[in-house]
């Protein structure tokens, strides 16, 4: 600002050398001299008042390579940086990649676009190694450091001048190069080994802020910062503060970037001198901190006196250049006794003093006296000057009188005063009374002389106390909290000495009550601070207090140590899937997922149908795919325990029907089978009808001819006989007889249970057609 000043200046005086400003006359006398000094003057404050005030907001944005690792000294491509071995598997360890980096500086962005223009500028590190180098050793690793030397960058400092306001979101292009002496150029880069995309916030300061990542060729660690130039101040650096000690102003700059003036000045710009306390506001002035001017016509340490008129003797002013005249004085200069009389008292044995004019005086003397003063005596006592039945006696001087008891003084005019002999003690006032005196004893004594002992505490003399206690010419009151006095009647806000270690006192109504500062407890602040006070975690970690004396940290995750110090490198291993770079910032990490992924680790495949190149597609969030799965998940076991409700039901439904049916009664069982097992068979041949004992001598008469039927039953094996028989059975009257294999075959063709045997209740041979019984015979 002040080449700015200068320049301006020079400009309006271009030929300063001779000592005037150009299209003023020359000037020869010394008032001209210094009048076009004046006018000088006068031009330079206006072209400092008029010009400018553009502030450019100046910074530097920092990047340090702290260490990276290129293990195979492969290119981005996979190809290797320079030659393979021999065997043609491996890159050669002995020409290793010539590593350097460039960083381009750009405006936030959501999705970093690894092309276009470096908005904010950009820069490069020389070559600093090989495949893997650590530059931790260099002498940068504090963390207000200036970043280390070397201004060819073979130190991995890239600074990046700014020359804006800084917007604290940036977006960065961070490229690992492999430097080839016969390609590489200023406008062509040698061959890319790796590039880091990152977007982030990043506010000024001295403290550097370490990023990690990790990809498929190069693992790299590198830290920002972003400082303001000096002078520049504030979450922008955009704000301007020089200090400065002269006639401009007397300040320096706080870390905020705001004007702090030095002791002993004030004001908005620090001009004007703190004069010496007291010092008339009005009156009074400064031109440097602790002194006191007065202005014309006032006067005094603090400039609070005015200047009386020159020459007055006993007057005063109020305002400068008075003389008033003090009592009894008079005349233009206050210097003429008005009352000679009374101020010296000129006329001596009694005589009457009047004052005739300024200065001057006469006395009336009386009888037995003369002179100017009435200090010549002529016979005294003739005048009886002696009172109170005294006697008057002549003598050289005058006379003098002979009091009579209980009187005193040159003509026994004053009475005795016996109060001169102290009658009363304990510091009592003794006031003289006809006959005799009397005491004005002080509070806690009476009697006549003050000697006896007051009992204060009887007439409830102690306000807001606890008690009264009376004491040998006093008594003492025991203060409510809050009250103070020997009454307790007095309103106590001081609070002066309660609260300790700097804990701010308040009056309350019924006492007062002590604010502590941070870390101290008790009712007067008297416990000191805790371990965990001074907040020895960093980074978020929980302050844990271990028997009143020592502290322990609970750090959260991503961090260890003692204080929670160190930071751990979240993406070694790297978490995240399908290839994908990880970014290590304080503790936490973050994946660059490729293009179709998405989620914390990459593991979520995107739906084509999700994104903004849909339309009306809203944004994804990074949990739709952790929500789509969980809710199919949901989704089967619902669908499976209703499966085996089901099976469950079908199994348990089918087992009590098959119970029932085997729950049937036996009787009923066989009463079925019967029905539907009673078989009348018929017999193809023919059989006469005649018993087999009857002769044939003769011819017989013709005898129809009929079928013959057998009736075969099934039957339960034999069992204990039921105490009441069903009448659903038919009881057995026939002896059982057996049947052919033959009959068995026919009767397997029906459906019985596999606890029942067939058995032949009863064969049939022939049957009678008239009464269709049947016969045995």
């Amino acid at each position: 600002m002040e080449s700015q000043i200068a320049h301006r200046i020079t400009r309006l005086d271009p030929g300063k050398r001779s000592g005037k400003i150009t299209g003023w006359p020359d000037m020869s006398t010394d008032r001209h001299r210094g009048n076009h000094q004046l006018q000088r003057t006068m031009l330079f404050l206006v072209a400092l008042a008029i010009q400018p005030q553009a502030v450019c907001a100046v910074g530097r944005f920092e990047l340090q390579i702290r260490h990276f690792q290129n293990p195979h000294g492969l290119l981005q491509t996979g190809e290797c940086c320079d030659l393979q071995t021999s065997g043609g598997q491996r890159c050669s360890a002995r020409d290793q990649c010539d590593t350097y980096f460039h960083a381009c500086l750009k405006e936030y962005q959501a999705r970093v676009v690894p092309t276009g223009t470096c908005t904010f500028g950009s820069g490069s590190t020389g070559i600093l190694g090989g495949n893997s180098q650590s530059l931790r050793h260099r002498g940068h690793d504090g963390g207000g450091g200036g970043g280390g030397g070397g201004e060819d960058g073979t130190n991995g400092h890239i600074v990046i001048p700014f020359k804006y306001a800084w917007p604290k979101s940036f977006s960065l292009v961070l490229e690992a190069l492999d430097y080839d002496n016969d390609t590489t150029t200023t406008s062509e880069p040698g061959q890319l080994i790796e590039r880091v995309l990152l977007s982030s916030m990043l506010n000024p300061g001295e403290q550097w802020q370490t990023y990690r990542h990790h990809g498929r060729s190069l693992g790299l660690e590198y830290r920002l910062r972003f400082r303001c130039d000096a002078n520049y101040y504030g979450p922008f650096c955009n704000k301007f503060c020089r200090a400065r000690d002269d006639f401009f102003g007397h300040f320096s700059c706080d870390p905020s970037g705001s004007k702090v003036c030095i002791d002993g000045w004030t004001g908005s710009e620090c001009k004007e001198a703190v004069c010496r306390q007291g010092c008339h506001q009005t009156h009074g002035f400064c031109t440097v901190p602790g002194e006191c001017k007065c202005h014309y016509g006032w006067k005094g340490p603090l400039c609070d006196q005015c200047v009386t008129f020159p020459g007055c003797v006993y007057g005063s002013c109020t305002e400068p250049w008075q003389c008033v005249c003090d009592v009894n004085w008079g005349g233009l200069l206050c210097d003429k006794d008005l009352n000679y009389c009374g101020t010296h008292q000129p006329c001596r044995n009694g005589g009457t003093c009047t004052n005739t004019e300024p200065n001057e005086y006469k006395c009336e003397c009386q009888e037995g006296f003369r002179g100017r003063t009435c200090d010549i005596v002529e016979h005294a006592c003739l005048s009886s000057p002696c009172m109170n039945g005294a006697t008057c006696v002549e003598d050289p001087t005058g006379f003098s009188c002979i009091c009579t008891n209980g009187w005193t003084g040159n003509t026994c005019s004053d009475a005795v005063r016996q109060c001169d002999q102290n009658p009363c003690g304990h510091g009592a006032t003794c006031e003289e009374a006809v006959g005799g005196y009397r005491c004005l004893c002080p509070p806690g004594w009476s009697g006549r002389t003050c000697q006896l002992d007051t009992n204060e505490c009887e007439i409830n003399i102690c306000v807001h106390a606890r008690s009264c206690r009376n004491l040998i010419g006093g008594y003492l009151c025991d203060c409510l909290p809050g009250w103070t006095g020997p009454n307790c009647d007095i309103r106590n806000s001081s609070c002066q000495d309660l609260c300790l270690n700097g804990g701010r006192c308040e009056d309350l109504v019924s006492g007062s009550r002590c604010w502590c500062p941070p870390g101290f407890l008790g009712k007067y602040c008297q416990n000191g601070p805790s371990p965990c006070h001074s907040a020895p975690c960093l980074h978020g970690g929980q302050c844990v207090e271990k028997d009143g004396k020592t502290a322990a940290c609970i750090c959260p995750t991503g961090y260890s140590g003692v204080s929670c110090e160190t930071v751990l490198d979240m993406c070694n291993p790297n978490p995240c899937q399908q290839g994908a770079s990880c970014h290590s910032i304080e503790g936490r990490y973050t994946c660059a997922c490729p293009e179709g992924y998405y989620g914390n680790q990459c593991t979520s495949l995107k739906n084509p149908c999700i994104g903004q190149q849909c339309p009306g597609a809203m944004s994804d969030t990074p949990h739709e795919g952790i929500s789509f799965y969980m809710i199919l998940v949901g989704i089967l076991a619902l669908v499976t325990v209703c499966g085996c409700a089901v099976c469950a039901f079908v199994l348990s439904h089918h087992h009590r029907k098959r119970k029932k049916q085997q729950a049937v009664p036996q009787e009923e069982g066989i009463n079925n089978q019967r029905e539907f097992v009673n078989l009348i068979r018929n017999v193809d041949r023919a059989v006469p009808l005649v018993p087999p004992a009857t002769t044939l001598s003769h011819t017989p008469a013709p005898v129809p001819i009929s079928r013959c039927y057998e009736e075969i039953e099934l039957t339960l094996p034999p069992s204990p006989a039921p105490s009441h028989p069903s009448p659903a059975l038919k009881p057995v009257h026939a002896p059982k007889l057996d049947i052919s294999n033959r009959d068995r075959e026919k009767l397997n063709r029906f459906h019985y249970t596999d606890n029942q045997e067939l058995e032949i209740l009863q064969l049939c041979k022939w049957r009678d057609p008239s009464t269709s019984l049947c016969s045995d015979d």
